[in-house]
């Protein structure tokens, strides 16, 4: 379709927040789902770009939808996303893909994040946090490089979930990356592990008591998503992980965002991310650590 640009404000030096005013567009997504993203008669660059879908609002003053995204400047595309105004003309195609599938027989949800993969977490937050959701605990992980890219904090802590931070400068949170902190956490399930939650009584609960009842949602860098799905796989942790990846159209005819996955063949197998996900079972990506020592 296309929309209108409702405001288009800076988070920092590299981090933009983009609301879409978009008459007739659904009120309602699945956590994980996405849109494409092309400042209208655009000639360079032509292509549009994916953009996962932080929230849906309603307009202050016209009560339209109005699709928010957050994006960090990085290429032609964005930085082009960048210099558009509020009430310019943009197109916008979606919502796209699958979602975050929460099991009912999960406790905890564990949600994993690093740079700009943070919001589709946070609307999978959001999404844990209803009251008709069986999850009775979250977790939150959050890595970058810096602290500029550490996001949505406050949208975690809104939905009562405990988060811990890491930065690989040690500028926030703890120095190191994601898996530090994560590791042994797992690895203390059945034991004496606890989180905090504002949503449940008392300071303390304890954590799942087995690893059946812990879900890991993860997103963000591909080394990060490797790293993350090798260590649930070790642990025996299921690990549903929302994959980033260039896209032409979105709705897989153009082929162009494949990605290999696990198969029992003499061949390789592909799936497409903007149609077969963008999330998978992390079991299902052939990862390329495969046969390697643990």
């Amino acid at each position: 379709m296309r929309a209108q640009i409702a405001f288009n404000r800076p988070i920092s030096a590299a981090y933009r927040h983009l609301g879409i005013l978009t008459p007739g567009f659904p009120q309602a997504f699945a956590p994980g789902q996405f849109v494409m993203v092309r400042p209208s008669l655009a000639v360079d660059p032509f292509l549009p770009r994916a953009f996962s879908i932080y929230r849906i609002g309603p307009s202050a003053d016209r009560g339209a939808p109005v699709v928010e995204i957050l994006y960090k400047v990085l290429g032609k595309g964005t930085q082009c996303l960048s210099r558009q105004e509020p009430g310019q003309e943009i197109e916008l195609l979606g919502p796209l893909g699958n979602s975050f599938a929460v099991r009912e027989d999960v406790d905890v949800a564990v949600l994993v994040a690093g740079g700009i993969g943070v919001p589709p977490i946070a609307a999978l937050a959001r999404h844990i946090r209803n009251p008709q959701s069986a999850i009775r605990g979250c977790v939150v992980f959050l890595g970058g490089k810096t602290s500029e890219d550490i996001l949505c904090v406050n949208d975690f802590e809104a939905a009562g979930a405990t988060v811990h931070i890491t930065t690989e400068d040690g500028s926030l949170g703890a120095r190191g990356l994601i898996t530090d902190l994560l590791g042994p956490l797992l690895e203390s399930v059945g034991e004496q592990a606890t989180w905090q939650s504002g949503n449940q009584e008392g300071p303390n609960r304890p954590i799942a008591q087995s690893p059946n009842r812990l879900c890991i949602f993860t997103c963000g860098p591909p080394g990060m998503l490797a790293a993350v799905a090798r260590l649930a796989e070790t642990l025996g942790v299921a690990c549903q992980t929302s994959v980033e990846a260039n896209m032409a159209c979105g709705f897989g005819a153009c082929m162009g965002c494949a990605i290999e996955v696990r198969s029992s063949g003499t061949g390789p197998s592909y799936k497409l991310v903007c149609k077969d996900g963008p999330v998978f079972d992390s079991p299902v990506i052939k990862w390329g650590w495969e046969g390697e020592e643990p």
